[in-house]
């Protein structure tokens, strides 16, 4: 069997994100199931919710993040649907990647994994941030196996996100492990963040996935986002929500909604009201509202 990828430094601070993600889950609103399917690329984590004959939803987190962001959104999801929570592989999760995604080819070769995983022929997707990226890739690369879409604040995407350049990847992923702040890091997140508030755990399992004990751990997961060219987004066919909060920082919503709406044929763009980069967390009841109309029409 192919040997296991260390994603965390220590067994110790493995220790210590497995009390805090198992934590999180103990606020899970709902019944649910822990699912481990294996790809090509290792072990893959997803959280079951709702009735199995019910229609499918997989949940796609924002990179170096984790299924659970996805608190707040899975109770009513998992009314009308089989939600599926994903641990995306290779980030700082409950995934036990084997081998590196090296390539975008790579992740849909994941993606069909996971698909098949679950037995699924057809779903819907929604993602936040680099997960929305890779929901619209998908649906890009693997259209069979799309139903509709929801992108929140997707990572690059439409735009370039040049802020997120400037303020989080650059201080939190470069200066930070050479000068050894662990301030740096969390100032460059508490920008995403933009003052909302967040539970105790989450905190935790940011500070941990973020940090962890001696600087950024890197994903091996090298499928990073990317601006869609004109032809790109002309192509996709199936029904998009895009989803932008107004306090968004690593680009314009306007710019991002503007080319979204002119380039994609089949699209519904919204900003969400006092909402930050993960709107689902931060405006749950106006996103969740949204989701399900959108998904139901």
């Amino acid at each position: 069997m192919p040997e296991e990828i260390h994603i965390f430094r220590s067994p110790e601070i493995e220790a210590r994100y497995d009390a805090a993600y198992e934590a999180v889950l103990k606020q899970w609103p709902v019944p649910y199931e822990e699912l481990h399917l294996p790809t090509r690329f290792g072990d893959t984590h997803v959280i079951a919710s709702g009735p199995k004959e019910a229609p499918p939803v997989l949940l796609l987190p924002p990179g170096g993040t984790y299924a659970p962001m996805w608190l707040r959104n899975v109770g009513p999801l998992s009314q009308s649907f089989r939600a599926y929570a994903v641990d995306i592989i290779g980030e700082m999760n409950k995934s036990v990647p084997t081998r590196p995604i090296l390539s975008h080819r790579e992740f849909m070769d994941w993606m069909k994994d996971l698909f098949d995983g679950l037995q699924i022929e057809k779903a819907n997707l929604v993602g936040n941030s680099n997960g929305g990226f890779f929901v619209l890739e998908t649906a890009l690369y693997l259209p069979e196996r799309v139903n509709k879409m929801v992108l929140i604040s997707p990572a690059a995407t439409f735009v370039q996100m040049w802020s997120w350049w400037l303020h989080l990847f650059i201080p939190a992923h470069i200066l930070a492990p050479l000068i050894g702040s662990e301030q740096m890091v969390q100032n460059a997140y508490a920008w995403l963040w933009q003052g909302f508030p967040i539970e105790e755990n989450f905190l935790q399992l940011r500070r941990i996935s973020k940090v962890a004990g001696e600087g950024f751990r890197p994903s091996i997961n090298r499928a990073v986002p990317r601006v869609f060219s004109d032809e790109e987004l002309r192509s996709i066919q199936a029904p998009v929500l895009l989803l932008i909060g107004d306090h968004e920082v690593i680009y314009q919503p306007a710019h991002a909604i503007r080319r979204a709406t002119c380039l994609v044929a089949n699209l519904k763009a919204e900003m969400v009201p006092n909402a930050n980069h993960s709107a689902q967390y931060t405006a749950p009841d106006i996103v969740n509202r949204k989701i399900l109309d959108f998904l139901a029409n």
